[in-house]
């Protein structure tokens, strides 16, 4: 049978129509597989020009995904550092109300209002270790180690290995409270009958005693009566300042004379001693002095002393201890393990004395007598100033954002909140006396300023807003990201995938063209000139 040339085998008909039918079976191939995998392309490189901008848009879309985690767990943290600090506003707060509302009621104020602080400087420790995912919050820029020290070290102290003492706050605060009261406990004021009718009060003669320590005098006293005339001296860096208190004259009863005296910490108290007639006030009193019988103005003076020395050891185990309180609890709270000024840590100032026993002024603390209370990142930028805290931790939001959500225990504000509880957990009354009233307004005085900075200008409720700031800059950040991940996604959809619609119908324009072109090849692969003539 003879065959017609053109469509012979190996003939050039032939061979174009087999390239044909093998294109046609690729494409069926492609479309059954963009139909099952939902893909324009098994690889990159069928997308044609398409790839350029899907791999674009897939490094962005894991860009985002990167973002989004950071940003999830930093509001996990800085949600965290809110709650904790606002822990620590709230208790700061309510002491300081606490304290003025106790007036009312002294002796029963001072009892709980101790208690209370205690347990809300315990408290606010608990806050400052606060973590999230194993990250500790209030470290700064150190988040494995835990920032605060535990309580009873720093309540009590710690034994270190060589069996000797590392103070803690109590320590501290009985050292201080010692060395301003002195050995005789009236401030290291002297008062004496120097004549029968003339008595002296004069400060410490030991200059480095009289520059850190105890009393001073803040001048003449205020008299209501003509019959008790004074004489102050100044002191000076190298002399002992001095009042004389003469009796000239009888006073009547209801007069009065009233001393006031500075403490180092810049406040002062005052105590009014009043005449009272003679054997009806006891020699101890520190509110009243008996009138010497038959106009003895020398009896009178003789009472007048007594009466001074209670009133002024009076006022040191009270007002003045508070003072004490105060300044041992702000030293101990600037501790710190790290960072500081020169970047070996934050020793507090602690009482010095000399070889005999007697306070001369302050020393460095150092971590091996000391507890140092906080352990995190503390990193100065000049020799009084901390870098900015919020700034010691950050999240990248976007490629040219960053978010900061650090905090630190040791800042400032939060120093002040912690010295002022202590000063009430320490410092409030224990006894109900004539004094309690003075000592009870001498905490507020002193701790009531410091627990003041939890909600004042550049307190903590400060920072609690910085960190709310960044939470909401934060959740801001997540929702223009989330934007913008579907926007890239939609493109990279569009260059991607393949539409289930358009691919059915190309698949079975394909199927059919090449079915039509299987029955043509093989009608033809049959054509012979018999064929071909019939």
């Amino acid at each position: 049978m003879t065959t017609i040339t053109p469509f012979a085998a190996g003939s050039y008909l032939t061979n174009r129509t087999a390239s044909n039918l093998s294109t046609l079976k690729n494409q069926l191939n492609d479309l059954s597989n963009q139909i099952s995998s939902g893909l324009a392309s098994q690889t990159y490189g069928g997308l044609g020009s398409g790839r350029s901008a899907a791999l674009g848009a897939q490094a962005t879309l894991s860009a985002l995904a990167g973002y989004a985690s950071g940003i999830t767990a930093a509001q996990t943290r800085t949600n965290l550092a809110v709650t904790s600090l606002t822990q620590v506003v709230t208790m700061g707060t309510s002491a300081g109300a606490t304290l003025n509302n106790g007036l009312q009621s002294v002796a029963a104020s001072s009892v709980a209002g101790r208690a209370t602080a205690l347990g809300d400087l315990q408290t606010a420790f608990d806050a400052l270790n606060q973590s999230a995912a194993g990250n500790y919050l209030f470290g700064g820029s150190d988040a494995t180690t835990q920032p605060v020290a535990d309580t009873n070290a720093i309540l009590n102290g710690v034994t270190n290995s060589d069996g000797s003492m590392k103070a803690g706050l109590t320590q501290m605060i009985a050292e201080q409270v010692g060395a301003d009261g002195g050995p005789g406990k009236d401030g290291w004021l002297t008062v004496s009958q120097t004549a029968p009718t003339q008595i002296s009060i004069a400060e410490p003669g030991n200059d480095a005693v009289r520059a850190n320590f105890g009393f001073i005098l803040a001048g003449k006293p205020s008299s209501t009566t003509s019959a008790i005339q004074s004489t102050y001296t100044a002191g000076t860096a190298t002399s002992a300042g001095s009042l004389q208190v003469n009796v000239n004259a009888q006073p009547a009863v209801g007069d009065s004379i009233t001393l006031t005296l500075k403490m180092h910490d810049g406040t002062t108290t005052s105590f009014t001693l009043t005449a009272a007639a003679s054997g009806s006030s006891p020699a101890s009193s520190a509110t009243s002095f008996a009138l010497g019988t038959n106009g003895d103005t020398a009896a009178t003076a003789s009472n007048l002393n007594a009466a001074l020395t209670s009133a002024i050891a009076a006022a040191a185990s009270g007002p003045l201890a508070v003072s004490s309180t105060a300044t041992a609890s702000s030293h101990f709270f600037t501790g710190s393990v790290k960072g500081g000024p020169a970047g070996t840590g934050v020793m507090p100032d602690r009482v010095q004395f000399d070889g005999s026993g007697t306070p001369i002024g302050y020393r460095s603390a150092t971590p091996q007598d000391t507890v140092l209370w906080y352990q995190g990142e503390n990193t100065y930028s000049a020799p009084t100033t901390q870098t900015p805290a919020i700034n010691t931790q950050s999240v990248q939001v976007s490629g040219s954002s960053s978010i900061g959500t650090g905090a630190r225990a040791i800042d400032p504000a939060v120093q002040n909140v912690l010295a002022g509880l202590a000063t009430m957990a320490f410092g409030l009354p224990t006894t109900s006396n004539a004094t309690t009233r003075a000592t009870y307004q001498a905490v507020i005085d002193t701790a009531g300023g410091r627990l003041a900075s939890a909600n004042g200008s550049g307190g903590v409720q400060d920072t609690v807003t910085q960190l709310s700031i960044a939470s909401a800059r934060l959740s801001n950040a997540s929702t223009t990201n989330k934007a913008t991940q579907s926007t890239v996604q939609n493109t990279l959809d569009g260059i991607e995938q393949a539409p289930t619609e358009e691919v059915v119908a190309k698949l079975l324009d394909v199927q059919n063209r090449l079915q039509a072109s299987y029955q043509i090849t093989s009608t033809l692969s049959k054509l012979s000139l018999v064929n071909y003539i019939s």
